[in-house]
């Protein structure tokens, strides 16, 4: 009788003991999860990007030509300005082989960034322009095309700006350039324009084979020239991108892409 009282002693004993003693690997989980719900969630950043004025520019931004226009904003990287400003064009000595006198243009846009009360540093900086032009010049951003957003949803926006740039003499359309940031790295599509020939000429390009390098059939025909109007060169700067910005990128040049003379 006595052994039997010993063992069920024993047994309760052992089994309060291995109750307040959890494995290793059990307390580890334990801790891990004590520190999750203890760790505060990052805050969700808004963009809000508003235009600015000239007057309303820090002194100490320095940029070539007239101001096009300007954003300001503030993510991540703390508070932004985007500066887009050009030079109109003018005669630059330069004579083609007739003798004529030529013209250039200029295109200009810079990203500045700051934290806290830092000074303002250049993220990146972008200069385009037509150059030495004898005929009709075109070079100048798109009105209204100018976008700040933050497709990812990872705190750093995107700025995409889209210009038009033309030396020509006849109805033929101007080159146009899709260009994307998000921080230094860029992204880009550039090809043509379309504008209509004729009365009865109808825009045909759609999203799906606007892009030349995966257009068929196209090259070493007669319309060679004219199948490139309205799409771009390709899509391969996108390629390590978000999917997001390439699908806005094809949005915004399908937008824009019809030239118009008026």
């Amino acid at each position: 009788m006595r052994v039997f009282i010993f063992i069920c002693f024993a047994a309760v004993l052992f089994s309060c003991n291995s109750s307040s003693k959890k494995a290793p690997n059990q307390a580890k989980d334990d801790t891990a999860r004590m520190e999750n719900l203890s760790t505060t969630p990052e805050p969700v950043i808004t963009i809000d990007p508003v235009k600015i004025t000239a007057a309303q520019l820090p002194a100490s931004l320095k940029f070539k030509g007239k101001l096009f226009e300007a954003w300001r904003w503030t993510d991540k990287m703390g508070e932004n300005i985007l500066i887009l400003s050009y030079v109109a064009p003018y005669n630059d000595k330069e004579k083609n082989e007739y003798g004529e006198e030529a013209r250039s243009a200029e295109l200009h846009a810079f990203h500045f960034a700051k934290k806290d009360n830092s000074d303002y540093k250049q993220v990146w900086m972008l200069n385009d322009g037509e150059k030495s032009c004898s005929f009709d010049i075109t070079c100048e951003f798109i009105k209204d095309a100018t976008t700040v957003t933050d497709l990812n949803a990872d705190g750093i926006a995107e700025t995409t700006i889209q210009y038009k740039m033309s030396c020509r003499s006849d109805v033929s359309p101007s080159t146009m350039k899709v260009i994307m940031y998000e921080g230094e790295k860029k992204y880009s599509l550039r090809g043509f324009m379309w504008v209509k020939a004729s009365d009865d000429e109808k825009f045909e390009v759609t999203e799906k084979d606007a892009n030349l390098e995966t257009l068929p059939g196209y090259k070493g025909t007669d319309e060679e020239y004219y199948k490139t109007f309205g799409r771009y060169e390709s899509e391969k700067d996108f390629a390590a991108a978000p999917p997001e910005f390439l699908t806005y990128a094809r949005q915004r040049w399908m937008k824009y892409v019809k030239e118009s003379f008026e």
